[in-house]
């Protein structure tokens, strides 16, 4: 059964609106409820986080344009939902500006073409977090999961993890980075304080490796590598196919977690016999895309 989304449908021209709400629901991929409004303006008035997951604005209309709405939707709202601009626009310096424009997820021409709103619309849908759950990011608790496996398995320690606001992880730290690309684009780290990273390669290599030790990157940068590995299978088993970058692995002191403005970010807490460690994982939405 397709999952229950709320969309927001900004336009001043009702026939457009409903053209807009018909080619969704013949889309397929949610079963969309819909507010709606004739301009920018009405739609800040309108506009209720915790019941709108997605926003369909038209770039030209009267009083308040989509542009301007984007905006003003950014400066009064920490986290905003994904953006499609609704366009029929020919001016090519215009249209260049507006690809320019942070907050925007995709671009959808008039007139709809049904299969290409399908294909490019899947994306986005995906993106958009279950409000249930303690997971902000679609699919985020593969991650923490993912962690938990590989460290069992191929270090022989078993954490447990719970969700975490912390954004600050403190004392001596080793991170390993990953890109994730595909279904989803994701930014994964993983932290390791220096009590629990000894214990990680230790268990990893099968003899002792202190903090300091030069081993100490490569073998952080294998057991991501492998997290990563795991990550990829854990999502393509739900059809969600991404590939992922080589690791990066940098030391860090007291680092703390910048949480990119209106993204989806889940971080996650392990505790371990030796002591923390910390996976956080970003989604980042391609604006530019066109419907």
């Amino acid at each position: 059964m397709p999952r229950k989304i709320d969309a927001l449908i900004i336009d001043d021209s009702p026939t457009t609106r409903r053209m807009i709400m018909a080619a969704l629901h013949q889309a397929g991929l949610a079963d969309f409820t819909f507010a709606e409004a004739g301009d920018g303006l009405e739609a800040l008035k309108r506009f209720r986080p915790d019941d709108t997951e997605i926003i369909f604005v038209d770039m030209n209309m009267p009083r308040m344009g989509g542009l301007e709405f984007i905006r003003e939707l950014r400066a009064r709202h920490p986290r905003c939902p994904p953006t499609v601009v609704i366009t029929a626009e020919s001016n090519k310096d215009r249209l260049r500006q507006a690809f320019k424009e942070p907050g925007v997820s995709a671009f959808l021409l008039k007139p709809v073409d049904q299969d290409r709103l399908r294909s490019g619309l899947k994306r986005i849908v995906d993106s958009i977090p279950e409000r249930s759950g303690p997971y902000a990011v679609p699919h985020g608790e593969c991650v923490p999961r993912a962690v938990t496996e590989v460290l069992h398995e191929a270090c022989g320690l078993r954490v447990t993890h719970a969700p975490s606001e912390q954004d600050v992880m403190h004392g001596d730290l080793v991170l390993g980075m990953l890109v994730i690309q595909g279904a989803v684009h994701w930014s994964v780290a993983l932290g390791f304080a220096r009590e629990t990273a000894e214990a990680v390669v230790s268990g990893f290599a099968g003899y002792e490796i202190p903090f300091d030790h030069a081993d100490m990157g490569d073998a952080i940068g294998e057991i991501t590598n492998m997290v990563g590995g795991r990550l990829k299978a854990l999502l393509g088993a739900r059809g969600v196919n991404v590939e992922m970058s080589l690791p990066a692995v940098v030391g860090a002191s007291n680092f703390r977690i910048l949480r990119l403005r209106n993204t989806p970010a889940d971080s996650t807490e392990f505790d371990a016999p030796a002591g923390k460690l910390w996976s956080t994982v970003a989604v980042g939405l391609h604006g530019g895309m066109v419907l």
